[in-house]
């Protein structure tokens, strides 16, 4: 069942409709979860600033950009290991025929 339908999310104490897939729904509500939890970690680290919640939501933001933008670039070098561990098997694989000739 994939069809559409629309769930409140609770982000920094305040509701907000969202339409999602019933498939996606577990990772949306994961999503506006992990929010919430960094804003209650910068909440609590920058304590002593006067920092308000617009300030605590931009760290958050910076935060899981910060996290995307290393995911995206770990996945742009990961082909790469794939073919440097093939490349790898293959010397290893030729290394010993050569040594048993």
């Amino acid at each position: 069942m994939n069809d559409e339908f629309q769930i409140q999310l609770k982000i920094a104490d305040k509701y907000y409709p969202y339409n999602c897939l019933r498939s996606q729904e577990g990772i949306v509500r994961k999503a506006a979860s992990n929010i919430n939890t960094k804003l209650v970690k910068y909440s609590s680290a920058y304590s002593n600033a006067n920092f308000d919640l617009k300030d605590l939501l931009a760290l958050v933001a910076f935060h899981v950009s910060m996290e995307n933008l290393t995911t995206q670039n770990n996945e742009d070098i990961a082909p790469l290991f794939d073919k440097i561990g093939q490349l790898n098997n293959e010397l290893g694989a030729y290394l010993e025929q050569v040594t048993n000739h």
